[in-house]
C-alpha cells in the first residue's frame, strides 16, 4: 500500500489511531469522506491531513487516491492469476485427452484385468490420485492394495510376483523412493505401469506401460502443489476401459 511506517516515530497517538484504522480497514478508505473517517476514528480532519502529510501525501485526497490504485491493482493481479490458472487447468484437460490413446488405455487396462494382485505406489500430493484410483478399482470389482505407508514401500517388494501388476503414480516420475522400488519390482519381473507427466522422466524406463498426462511443470521439490487434474482424468479413462472389457 504505502510506507506505513515513514515518520511513525513523529505521528501522535491520535494520527496513529488513524493509521491503524487505515491499514485494517483498506477496501473501505476508498469510498469514505474525510469527515466519516475523522467520525469513525474520533480525531478531527486536521489530524487526518497531518497523518496524510507525514506518510508524504499533500493531503487525504491523495493518500484516498493512492489507496484506491493500489487495491485495483491487487485486484487486477488477482484476476489475471485467476485466468491463467484456468487457463493451465484447460491445458491439462485438453493436451492429456492427446497424450493418452485408446490402444495404450486398452493394452494397461486388460494388463490389470488379468494381474493376480494389484498395487498401487503414489507419494506425496501425488498420493491424492492414489486413493482415487484405489477407490474406483474397488468399485467395478478390482481388488487392488494401495501402498500408503512410507516404511512399507520397502515391505511390499517381497510379496510381489510375476502375475501381479505394480501401478506408480509420480508427477515427476524421478521421485527417489518410487525408483528404488520400480527397480526391485523390475527384477521379479511383474507388470508395471507409471502415470507420469509427459517428459522424460528414470520411471518409465522401467515399467512396461506408460500413461502421460499434462502438466505445465514437474519439478516437485520446491513447489508440491502442482495440479493433478492431468492424473485423474487419465484415471477416469483407464477406469472406463477396465468397466467395459
Amino acid at each position: 500500500m504505502f510506507d506505513v511506517m515513514k515518520n511513525y516515530e513523529e505521528m501522535t497517538t491520535s494520527e496513529k489511531k488513524v493509521l491503524s484504522y487505515i491499514v485494517e480497514n483498506q477496501d473501505q478508505i476508498p469510498h469514505i469522506k474525510i469527515s466519516d473517517l475523522a467520525e469513525e476514528t474520533f480525531v478531527s480532519k486536521t489530524v487526518i491531513i497531518n497523518l496524510a502529510q507525514k506518510l508524504g501525501f499533500s493531503g487525504f485526497r491523495e493518500m484516498k487516491y493512492h489507496i484506491s490504485r493500489t487495491i485495483l491493482e491487487k485486484m487486477s493481479k488477482q484476476e489475471n492469476h485467476t485466468v491463467m490458472y484456468r487457463e493451465v487447468l484447460k491445458q491439462s484437460i485438453d493436451k492429456t485427452f492427446s497424450l493418452v490413446t485408446e490402444d495404450q488405455l486398452l493394452e494397461t487396462a486388460a494388463k490389470i484385468k488379468a494381474a493376480k494382485n494389484v498395487f498401487i505406489m503414489a507419494r506425496g500430493t501425488s498420493k491424492a490420485a492414489g486413493h482415487y484410483l484405489e477407490h474406483l478399482l474397488l468399485t467395478i470389482g478390482i481388488q487392488c492394495i494401495f501402498i500408503k505407508d512410507y516404511n512399507l514401500s520397502e515391505v511390499f517388494t517381497d510379496f510381489v510376483a510375476e502375475d501381479d501388476i505394480v501401478i506408480f503414480i509420480s508427477i515427476s516420475g524421478d521421485t527417489k523412493k518410487i525408483i528404488d522400488t520400480a527397480k526391485k519390482i523390475h527384477l521379479k519381473k511383474a507388470e508395471m505401469v507409471s502415470i507420469t507427466s509427459f517428459r522424460t522422466n528414470e520411471l518409465t524406463s522401467y515399467t512396461t506401460n506408460n500413461l502421460f498426462c499434462y502438466t505445465d511443470k514437474a519439478n516437485t521439490s520446491k513447489n508440491d502443489t502442482i495440479s493433478r487434474t492431468g492424473f485423474f482424468l487419465t484415471i477416469d479413462l483407464l477406469i472406463d476401459k477396465l468397466a467395459n472389457i
